[in-house]
């Protein structure tokens, strides 16, 4: 499990108190302590600041050591020496008049040393009621977060499926990751392009057409033409390597494709029609896919788009002298940053997915606001992209180097054997995916409500589950990590799965409706005192406050998973809540605080789950 930061604002002030315990020891030491050392050692106590591995240790922990080497104590001595510096003055806050009180709220309540830690335990109460009420009103949600950096444009290109192929499950995971992270990155603050970048040319497309044109009768159906393009793609892949093993006929079907791919790249002819025809079948399917999973675009650029610019621009940088010429092909020599020999343009004139890229990444930033481009493609392509961005940044684009390709592993079958493929037509369709899940969840789960719900309720429900099962079962893994498909695993609703988080919001919004009549119950919580009378609801309070340093972490280092391992964390602690605190048989004070934490369990698991890109349905 990951280890988030705790509360921001309980952060803040244990740093404080620890500077100002240090500040004090230093002064009792005759240590002469610069005001740039100061600084330092506050940073890194910002930096260092954790969670200690039992929440009766406290609910934040700062290490004692690179301060120990300025006081030349042992770690553990001089976190005793802190704790008591710091409980001496929390003493001396709580025994002053009410009038002469900080008026600032405090939120630690004693230190400790532990083994060269300084762990803080935080006063649950003011925790309560500095995070609680702020949560179910929204107010904290549009506030920023601690720390973030200038907010930026930043350009994120993710979901590359060619045309005339099928989509299969394989290729939701660069989908939603994409979509994950657009949504981080927007949490944080920074605006937003999503782009989508299909590939509509190639050698695959020239097949189909070819195989469609001249060997294949039977029309295309009504429906879901996308589909019967990919299946018709692996039925021509087929057999052109059968008739292959002839050379001669194989010979000819070569030379029939490269025609094919003529009339594409010069736009005319009866290919280049059929082309144009079919390509926004696939299209088509693509944003059917789309719309199925939620997911916005606000650019399509394409393959065909870049195609001719890019042949463009790799000969006007040749002109400039930035690119080089060797027997009729240009590149450039990247070897001074240990990327080899890029090559742009072959020596028959035809450009490569490199050269497409260039003229890509141009239009993206062509403006001058954008400050950088966050590619999400899968792991095999990390020279590739290196070698883009190298060249972006010596074509003129500073942005460039900002750049990132987030990379993902593969899509494997349950058992891990193998990745799923459009070629080999072993990955199943998405439409019966979708339908398959969709069944399963009907009748697993939702059967039992068709007395008490329409059916166009348990249609939906049953979608939107299905779509947390996929795209929970995506981002729980990290991006370095084979994802291995599984249906009857993903559906759970028990356990780490989507509809496991779906299930606890839903539980949620349950409680509320059958104990407070109501699930707004934000009037009122600001004035609460907030009795806590059990270790399991400070447990869940203190998990609701690290619900923003999920977000940070998984913004700054481009990982839903973060966010991901903490709905999970939070959905088990608010089960264990429910089980030990009796709502039904509680009352006054107490009975309103375990409403309000129920309450604010919801909010952050529908907002955490939309980060996510996943729905939260109201009841399940």
């Amino acid at each position: 499990m990951t280890t988030f930061l705790a509360h921001e604002g309980m952060k803040r002030e244990a740093v404080l108190r620890t500077v100002q315990a240090f500040t004090e020891l230093a002064n009792q030491k005759d240590l002469d302590l610069p005001a740039t050392e100061v600084q330092r050692l506050t940073d890194l106590l910002a930096k260092a600041a954790s969670i200690p591995p039992d929440f009766a240790m406290g609910q934040l922990a700062l290490p004692c050591f690179a301060l120990a080497k300025t006081f030349r104590m042992a770690p553990a001595e001089l976190a005793t020496a802190l704790a008591e510096k710091i409980n001496q003055t929390i003493a001396q806050e709580s025994a002053a008049p009410a009038s002469n009180k900080a008026a600032a709220s405090k939120l630690v309540a004693s230190a400790s040393a532990v083994a060269g830690f300084l762990n803080m335990t935080a006063r649950f109460d003011q925790l309560a009621k500095d995070l609680v009420p702020r949560l179910l009103d929204d107010s904290l949600f549009a506030s920023p977060l601690h720390s973030r950096p200038q907010p930026e444009r930043i350009v994120v290109e993710y979901s590359q499926p060619n045309t005339h192929k099928a989509l299969h499950v394989g290729h939701l995971r660069c989908l939603v990751l994409g979509d994950a992270v657009s949504n981080l990155l927007a949490a944080a603050g920074h605006e937003v392009i999503r782009v989508t970048y299909p590939g509509d040319m190639g050698a695959h497309i020239a097949k189909t057409l070819w195989f469609l044109k001249n060997h294949h009768q039977e029309p295309a159906p009504a429906t879901h033409r996308g589909d019967w393009l990919g299946d018709l793609y692996a039925t021509a892949h087929a057999f052109i390597e059968d008739a292959s093993k002839d050379p001669a006929q194989g010979e000819s079907i070569k030379k029939a494709i490269g025609g094919v791919l003529a009339e594409l790249q010069n736009g005319s002819g009866p290919y280049y029609e059929l082309w144009q025809e079919t390509r926004e079948w696939s299209f088509t399917e693509m944003r059917s896919v789309y719309d199925w999973m939620g997911v916005t675009f606000d650019e399509w650029f394409t393959e065909s788009q870049c195609d001719a610019p890019s042949r463009e621009l790799v000969l006007q940088k040749e002109r400039e002298g930035l690119f080089v010429r060797d027997q009729g092909a240009i590149g450039i020599d990247l070897s001074p940053w240990k990327l080899g020999f890029a090559l742009l343009l072959k020596s028959d004139g035809n450009g490569l997915y490199l050269t497409k890229d260039l003229e890509l990444i141009r239009r993206k930033f062509s403006d001058p606001k954008v400050t950088r481009s966050i590619v999400v493609v899968d792991a095999r392509q990390k020279l590739h992209f290196r070698q883009v961005f190298k060249i972006a940044e010596l074509m003129g684009y500073p942005q460039a180097a900002a750049s990132a390709h987030l990379d993902y592993e593969t899509v494997n079958t349950a058992d891990g054997k193998q990745a799923f493929s459009s070629r080999t037509k072993n990955g199943m369709k998405l439409f019966e995916l979708k339908r398959l899940m969709e069944e399963k969840v009907t009748k697993d789960y939702l059967e039992r409500y068709r007395s008490q719900w329409n059916d166009d309720d348990i249609q939906k429900t049953a979608s939107l589950v299905t779509v947390g099962a996929i795209k929970y079962g995506m981002l729980k893994v990290d991006n370095n990590t084979q994802v291995h498909f599984d249906i009857a695993e993903w559906l759970r609703l028990d356990g780490d799965t989507g509809p496991y988080l779906q299930y606890v919001h839903a539980r949620c919004l349950n409680i509320l409706d059958k104990q407070a009549g109501t699930r707004e119950v934000s009037q009122g919580t600001h004035s609460l005192a907030f009795d806590l009378t059990e270790d399991i609801e400070k447990d869940l309070l203190v998990r609701l406050a690290r619900y923003f340093d999920a977000l940070r972490q998984g913004a700054e280092l481009l990982r839903p998973t973060f966010v991901a391992a903490y709905l999970f964390d939070l959905a088990k602690t608010f089960n264990r809540f429910y089980e030990q605190c009796s709502i039904k048989e509680s009352a006054g004070d107490v009975r309103a605080t375990r409403l309000a934490l129920v309450a604010a369990t919801a909010k952050v698991m529908e907002r955490g789950l939309g980060v996510l890109g996943i729905p939260a349905p109201d009841r399940m």
